[in-house]
């Protein structure tokens, strides 16, 4: 398949997305109560609601991007690559970006995380299911030319 601007810049932009939040996911697995965790990678605080649901959630997504990860960097290297296989990945890799996102938004409604700024409506929470969205069509419509 040709790799075009277009996939380029997708492919790019999932292995970097992918690269940070499969970063801080893993120090969250390695390191799941540590207070840079809870700062830099959960937000909120655990006192806030019942500690032990707090943990338990947060460390459920930890433990699900270090499987979702692989497959998310493996698509975007095909596709950088022009493989079929790659476009096929990318499109599987995309579901958990905007799938994910909803239970996100919930949570952090009812718990008060959400903030009326543009930073966490674009970079905190928007980026995730916007580019989840866009990269699914994008590899969805270029498997089926």
């Amino acid at each position: 398949m040709d790799v075009t601007v277009l996939t380029l810049v997708v492919a790019i932009s999932g292995l970097v997305l992918m690269g940070l939040l499969g970063g801080l996911q893993l120090v969250a697995v390695l390191r799941p109560r540590a207070t840079w965790t809870v700062a830099n990678v959960y937000g909120g605080e655990p006192g806030a609601t019942d500690a032990a649901a707090y943990f338990a959630f947060n460390q459920g997504f930890a433990w699900a991007d270090m499987y979702w990860a692989p497959i998310q960097i493996a698509g975007g290297i095909g596709m950088l690559l022009g493989e079929r296989w790659g476009f096929l990945l990318a499109l599987i890799g995309s579901v958990p970006f905007w799938y994910t996102a909803v239970p996100m938004f919930v949570w952090d409604r009812d718990l008060g995380f959400r903030q009326p700024t543009v930073t966490y409506w674009v970079v905190i929470w928007g980026v995730w299911p916007a580019f989840g969205v866009f990269e699914g069509i994008y590899c969805f419509v270029r498997l089926l030319g």
